[in-house]
């Protein structure tokens, strides 16, 4: 499973918003596969194919840089919590606001998680750093996929070498 979607409510850090999403879409994260469906183009985003995470971090206006790692991402089990914004808006309060996916019920609720928790694969990877005064808040949706529509769903996309010395 890795990200598909980032939708970015605010960023003023010195990252484009396409660096990124491009930086986060490629960080795998643990969860077992077989929990859950493929989504196809028509599918509507729900517990059964899709993992919603949340970022929300702020460095202080003193203080050094703050270094924004892949962990920082919080795990939202009943689904986005970002409105949708639609052409008409509507001053009702009463209405329902629609958010980016449709879940029935709570991930936590749902006995195939209660075994497999879903983690960062490696919690240590530097997202971006962030001086005073700056922050990102966004949300991120990760889908199951296969490696021959996209090379981030390769088990082994990610490498890295060290030269010896």
């Amino acid at each position: 499973m890795v990200i598909e979607k980032v939708l970015i409510a605010k960023n003023t850090s010195i990252v484009q918003d396409e660096v990124l999403s491009h930086r986060l879409c490629l960080f795998p994260i643990n969860v077992d596969p077989r929990i859950f469906e493929y989504m196809s183009e028509t599918d509507t985003p729900n517990e059964k194919n899709t993992i919603v995470s949340k970022l929300n971090v702020q460095c202080g206006r003193k203080g050094d840089r703050l270094a924004m790692k892949f962990n920082e991402l919080k795990f939202l089990p009943n689904g986005s919590e970002f409105e949708m914004v639609t052409g008409s808006m509507s001053s009702d309060p009463n209405t329902n606001k629609k958010t980016y996916t449709l879940f029935s019920c709570s991930q936590d609720l749902l006995l195939k998680f209660a075994n497999n928790p879903i983690t960062p694969k490696h919690e240590d990877i530097i997202i971006s750093k962030l001086g005073p005064g700056k922050g990102i808040e966004l949300e991120a949706h990760a889908v199951k996929g296969l490696g021959k529509s996209h090379a981030k769903w390769f088990p082994v996309c990610t490498t890295w070498y060290r030269t010896l010395p």
